[in-house]
C-alpha cells in the first residue's frame, strides 16, 4: 500500500477487522475451547511481570494448559513497548512454533502483542511499518485480555520506541486489530486508582473526539461507539476510583474503554491524541503529558464547529438542564470534562516546552491530521498557544 493513503481510504483498502467480544468473571480462562476451535495450539502468552505474577494469570493459563493447549510465557523486560520486546517476543514466537498470541496487559503489551502478530507475518524490520497502511498481510490469531480501561484492545494502531534510534513509531492499520477481546473482572481486582483513572481518561479522551470527528455523520455506527463508550466512563468513574474492587464497576468502564477504541476504527484520531503522540516523540515523556489541559484547550476551539454535537452530550449527562440554549449547554460540558481531568489526574507534570519545539509539536499534528485527511480546523498559533500552557 502507498504510505501517502489517508486513514479514510487505508481503512476501504483493509476492511475492519471482524473483533469478539467476552464479557463475563471468568471468561479470560474459559475461552480456551473458543481457542481450540479456532485451531490453537500453542500459544504465546505475553505480559509483564507484575500481571503475571497475579494468582489469577496463573489459573488462566493452567486452564489453557488443562485444555491441551501449550503456552509459552513472555515477559516484557521494558516500562514501554520498544523494539527490544518486540523482536523477543517474535523470537519466542517462531522459536516455539507459535500459532497465537494472547496478551494479557495494559497498553504497552498490547502494543507489543500487536506488533508480534504483524512482525509474525509480515518480513523485515518492525520499524518500516510506520505510518499508515504499511502492514500487507493479514495477522494471526491475536486475543487481549485486558487488565485496565485502555481502548488500545480496539484502536486500529500501536506506539513503540526503538531504542537504537531512540524515536517514537506508530503503526496505523486496520490489520493489527486483535481478534478476540476479553474484559474479566477477575483480571483487574489489583488494579491502582491512578492506573484505573489514567486508562479510563484516556479512553475518554478518545471517544470524545471521535464524536466530534468530522467524519461521524459518515459513519453513525461509530458514532453510536463513542457515544456508548463517554456514557460508561463519564457515569461510573468517580464510583470506581473510590472503590476499585468493584468489579461491576469495573466492567463497565472497561466495556467503556473497548468502545472507545472501536469508535476510532472509522472516525480516526483528533488533536489531543496527535499532540500527545508529537510531544512524546519530540521530548520523550509519557504519553498522556497534559491530556486533561490539550483536550479542554482543543473543546474550546472547536466549539464553533461542535457547540451542538457538545450540548448533546451535555444534556445527556445530566451536567446541564434540556432548556439550555446549545452555547451554554456546550460550555457546561467543556467545564464538566475539565473537571473530571482535574480531579482524577491533580499531579500532572508541567512541561516546559521551548518554543522552537511548540512551533514544531504543532506543525507535526496539524501534518498528521492531513494525513489522515483531515483538514485541520485550528491554526498553528493556536495550537502552540495551548501547549504553552501544559
Amino acid at each position: 500500500m502507498s504510505s501517502g493513503l489517508t486513514f479514510v481510504k487505508s481503512t476501504e483498502h483493509d476492511g475492519v477487522t471482524p473483533q469478539t467480544l467476552y464479557i463475563d468473571a471468568g471468561a479470560a480462562g474459559s475461552i480456551a475451547d473458543v481457542l481450540k476451535e479456532r485451531g490453537s495450539k500453542r500459544l504465546l502468552i505475553l505480559s509483564n511481570k507484575a500481571t503475571l505474577e497475579y494468582r489469577a494469570v496463573e489459573a488462566v493459563i493452567k486452564k489453557y494448559n488443562d485444555a491441551g493447549l501449550r503456552t509459552f510465557k513472555y515477559q516484557r523486560h521494558n516500562i514501554v513497548a520498544d523494539v527490544y520486546d518486540i523482536e523477543s517476543a517474535l523470537s519466542m514466537y517462531n522459536e516455539y512454533n507459535c500459532d497465537t498470541v494472547v496478551v494479557i496487559g495494559n497498553r504497552h503489551d498490547i502494543a507489543v502483542g500487536k506488533m508480534v502478530a504483524v512482525a509474525a507475518k509480515n518480513p523485515g524490520k518492525v520499524t518500516e511499518l510506520s505510518g499508515i497502511g504499511k502492514v500487507k498481510y493479514d495477522i494471526g490469531l491475536l486475543v487481549v485480555i485486558m487488565v485496565d480501561n485502555t481502548p488500545a484492545s480496539a484502536t486500529p494502531e500501536c506506539s513503540f520506541y526503538d531504542n537504537e534510534t531512540k524515536t517514537w513509531h506508530t503503526v496505523i492499520s486496520q490489520i493489527i486489530l486483535p481478534q478476540i477481546v476479553v474484559i474479566d473482572s477477575e483480571m483487574m481486582m489489583r488494579n491502582k486508582s491512578d492506573i484505573i483513572g489514567f486508562s479510563a481518561l484516556n479512553s475518554l479522551c478518545m471517544a470524545i473526539e471521535a464524536y466530534l470527528s468530522p467524519w461521524a455523520n459518515m459513519y453513525p455506527e461509530y458514532r453510536a461507539d463513542a457515544e456508548v463508550a463517554i456514557y460508561k466512563i463519564l457515569g461510573r468513574l468517580d464510583s470506581l476510583v473510590a472503590d476499585n474492587l468493584d468489579g461491576y464497576l469495573q466492567t463497565k468502564v472497561s466495556t467503556g474503554g473497548f468502545y472507545a477504541g472501536l469508535s476510532t476504527t472509522k472516525l480516526g484520531f483528533g488533536y489531543t491524541y496527535f499532540m500527545m503522540h508529537k510531544m512524546q516523540e519530540r521530548l520523550n515523556c509519557e504519553y498522556g503529558t497534559g491530556m486533561g489541559k490539550i483536550l479542554v484547550a482543543i473543546l474550546k476551539e472547536l466549539l464553533e464547529y461542535n457547540a451542538e454535537d457538545m450540548a448533546k452530550i451535555s444534556r445527556s449527562q445530566h451536567f446541564s438542564t434540556t432548556s439550555l440554549d446549545t452555547l451554554s449547554a456546550a460550555q457546561t460540558f467543556i467545564e464538566s470534562v475539565s473537571d473530571i481531568y482535574k480531579k482524577n489526574m491533580p499531579q500532572e507534570a508541567y512541561l516546559q516546552i521551548s518554543p522552537e519545539n511548540c512551533e514544531k509539536i504543532a506543525d507535526d499534528t496539524r501534518k498528521a491530521l492531513s494525513e489522515l485527511g483531515f483538514t485541520p480546523r485550528i491554526s498553528a498559533d493556536r495550537l502552540i498557544a495551548i501547549l504553552r500552557t501544559i
